[in-house]
């Protein structure tokens, strides 16, 4: 009896030593947590491509946060027009491309693809659906403007160059500084924005 189970034994340690000991040049052998760290850099960068060549001006969404500047969250997806629409026109509007990048704290939210997002000013972390649920997304491009500490400022519907410009500008001068609450605020922006164009 004490024969067959040392010889079981041997059998079982010969058996995992040339399981575990070999090594095929085409096969990786890992503990898990470096798989699953690339993976996770993948997900978490997975949506990169989709703003390639405004990386200057838009950051990665991981963490959103800004200390001093207004923070200029664009929610957009991969069937959408008008989000390339406006991408392009900020990669090729030298002007408003350098406005942006020096007033603003830019994330590209794209709703195509799900990952996490830390939200430094609500001190929480979302998914990307969780985010567009917080913020109410219905269409897209949505973009809103916030201050620092996450209170909204005014939103934007849809792309139109001119009503993007005017809304940057309403921040970027702190013109809404007068209001404190959003829908106040965008009524602001409105008349604002009627009486610039009644005076052209």
């Amino acid at each position: 009896m004490n024969i067959i189970n040392i010889s079981l034994k041997f059998l079982v340690i010969i058996t995992l030593y040339f399981v575990i000991a070999c090594k095929d040049d085409k096969v990786a052998i890992s503990d898990g947590s470096n798989n699953t760290g690339e993976l996770d850099s993948v997900i978490q960068n997975i949506d990169v491509e989709g703003y390639k060549g405004l990386e200057d001006v838009i950051s990665n969404n991981i963490i959103i946060e800004s200390d001093t500047k207004p923070i200029m969250l664009i929610f957009g997806n991969n069937d959408c027009k008008y989000c390339e629409d406006l991408k392009q026109e900020i990669k090729n509007n030298k002007k408003l491309n350098e406005t942006i990048k020096n007033n603003f704290k830019t994330y590209y939210i794209n709703t195509s693809y799900s990952k996490n997002h830390e939200i430094k000013y609500i001190n929480k972390t979302m998914n990307t659906d969780e985010l567009s649920r917080y913020y109410n997304l219905s269409k897209t491009p949505l973009i809103l403007w916030l201050e620092p500490n996450g209170n909204q400022i005014i939103s934007l519907v849809g792309y139109n160059n001119n009503f993007l410009t005017a809304m940057i500008d309403f921040v970027k001068n702190e013109e809404y500084k007068v209001e404190q609450d959003s829908k106040k605020r965008m009524k602001l922006f409105l008349e604002k924005y009627s009486q610039a164009n009644k005076d052209k």
